[in-house]
């Protein structure tokens, strides 16, 4: 193999000799940064240096009688050294080291413990392998690493050391460890705060008593953070003051302010501008009360609720929700101002991603859609929502998907105009190959009802846009009728499919090219008058997350749309 190492003098070498990628790469490095000599006198120097710091970058992967030899013709002029363009360094590894005794021992509790043997098995240190260093101190990091975290604070190496024996080209490994008691849980400090004691004591993922595990330091300290009554949040451990193998644990709260205010603005292709403004009181009473409120102004849609939280078994997954809210609308043909209350119990899955929740809720709805009448319709809904959402990479999500199916229904006989059962399911997948990003994307929902042009428009269904099928304007697909002066007037669909499939790929720091293609309506009959979106995009990582530019046209039996659709947010 040959690799070409630019220097400061603009000289190169080129090098002979070393097949193994790693130990090439760890040659570079240590020879790259030597100054190329200029005078006649410091050319032995050079060639011992760069025979000395080859050696030390064998030896760490059992290289211990490397050789070294450079080749090229020196042309001198007044005295001075001109090295040639390129010379030639070879390399001659000698043969490697291998390991011939190999002795890894543990004492204490951890003798036991099957993470710890595990990690001692997963090992690439084994008997007649050749020698890498790297190995040596990897595993011995990951043992401190586990034992650490697993509560054995008394974990020592009694021994551990590499005896290698150059003339016969092998290596005696000793690695003995005494892991010591493994600890336990002590008693939480958590201040003399009633509410902040009764909070915790329900999302604890452990007890007193139980075996020490820093990921449940963790998991606590994720879920004081997700309860959002908090600004900072920190739990350690208290080994110092530990008595008798057993560690106390430390809870140290901020409070957040009485009063939270947030405020957003945004833009996108779909709705235009946006404004966004929410109010939250994390704590309303000892009992972990909150409230909050929302306000969205867009050009298309407007809305504003009250939300009233209140723990039960937990503040994060096991609460009821009461939500009252008045919500108008004017695009596409549509017309609409509603008014709702709901009371949800969300409640979770042990040892599950899915999330559940059952809600009830009151509305009533005055809508105008298309050519047909002013009406107002009543509901009483009883429904059920299933979600999942698991994502990584933070606001570039890389991997993670999202879950959702919704039922509901009314009756006639229940304080309601109409009988009615609609369901809709979404679901939506990001995974990556190396550099390779694919997202796919599908949406079904259908209503059954012998009343349909009673159906609130907020209820129907209408695609097309940004985040449905691009090539289409915001909500223009649907089911229409026509008017007198010969234009199309949306009514909204009974069903609803789509899908989608988008493909990505880098092509700077910061921005990546994209296709996709889209497909699906919202009909009358399922699955009918399909319609296709297909095109171009670029995506800029932006300090703020992900901002989106497509370019996309759109086809359906009524003609082909050009559209540039752009928006910003999270994949999921």
């Amino acid at each position: 193999m040959i690799i070409i190492l630019n220097t400061a003098q603009a000289a190169a070498f080129e090098i002979e000799g070393v097949k193994n990628e790693k130990v090439l790469k760890n040659i570079k490095l240590h020879i790259e940064s030597l100054p190329i000599p200029t005078m006649p006198l410091q050319l032995v120097q050079y060639q011992d240096d760069v025979q000395e710091r080859v050696q030390s970058a064998t030896q760490v992967f059992g290289y211990y009688h490397a050789t070294v030899s450079i080749e090229g013709s020196i042309n001198t002029e007044n005295g001075t050294l001109s090295p040639r363009k390129n010379w030639l360094l070879k390399i001659d590894l000698g043969p490697i080291t291998l390991i011939r005794e190999l002795s890894i021992e543990v004492i204490g509790q951890a003798a036991q413990d099957k993470k710890i043997q595990d990690s001692i098995k997963s090992s690439n240190l084994k008997e007649g392998k050749p020698l890498e260093h790297l190995d040596y101190e990897d595993l011995k990091k990951q043992l401190q690493s586990i034992a650490l975290s697993r509560g054995y604070f008394d974990f020592k190496f009694e021994k551990s050391k590499i005896e290698v024996f150059e003339t016969l080209n092998v290596a005696d490994i000793t690695l003995h460890v005494d892991s010591g008691e493994r600890y336990k849980f002590a008693s939480l400090r958590l201040g003399k705060d009633d509410r902040t004691i009764a909070l915790i004591q329900g999302l604890l993922p452990f007890k007193t008593g139980d075996y020490y595990e820093a990921r449940k330091l963790g998991l606590l300290n994720q879920k004081l953070k997700q309860t959002q009554y908090f600004r900072h949040v920190v739990v350690r451990p208290l080994v110092s003051e530990a008595k008798q193998a057993a560690v106390p644990i430390e809870v140290i709260l901020t409070h957040k302010p009485r009063d939270n205010f947030d405020v957003g603005i945004g833009v996108s292709s779909d709705v235009g501008p946006r404004f966004t403004g929410k109010w939250k009181r994390p704590w309303v009473n000892k009992n972990g009360h909150s409230i909050g409120a929302e306000v969205f102004v867009s050009s298309p849609e407007q809305f504003v609720s009250l939300d009233y939280k209140v723990p039960l078994e937990d503040a994060i997954q096991n609460f009821l929700s009461f939500q009252g809210g008045f919500q108008a609308q004017n695009e596409n043909d549509t017309s609409s101002q509603k008014w709702s209350i709901s009371a949800t119990r969300h409640w979770t899955i042990e040892h599950s991603d899915w999330q559940r929740s059952a809600f009830i809720r009151v509305e009533q709805e005055t809508f105008t859609q298309g050519l047909e009448p002013k009406q107002t319709t009543q509901l009483l809904t009883p429904g059920f929502t299933l979600s999942r959402l698991r994502s990584r990479g933070g606001l570039d999500i890389n991997w993670g998907d999202k879950q959702t199916l919704t039922t509901e229904f009314s009756s006639g006989s229940l304080f309601s105009d109409i009988d009615m059962f609609r369901v809709t399911a979404a679901s939506k997948w990001v995974r990556s190959i190396e550099q390779h990003r694919f997202l796919w994307r599908a949406e079904i929902g259908g209503i059954i009802t012998d009343e349909f042009a009673k159906v609130p428009s907020s209820l129907r269904f209408f695609t097309g846009g940004d985040q449905s099928i691009r090539g289409f304007d915001y909500k223009t697909l649907s089911p229409f009728e026509i008017d007198s002066d010969g234009e199309k007037e949306l009514i909204g669909g009974q069903y609803l499919a789509v899908a989608s499939v988008e493909y990505s790929y880098p092509v700077s720091e910061n921005w990546r090219a994209a296709a996709f293609v889209d497909a699906g309506n919202a009909t009358e009959k399922p699955f009918n008058d399909l319609a296709v979106g297909i095109g171009l995009g670029a995506i800029w990582n932006s300090p703020i997350g992900p901002i989106r530019f497509y370019l996309a046209k759109g086809k359906s039996d009524y003609g082909s749309t050009r559209f540039f659709h752009f928006s910003m947010g999270p994949s999921l």
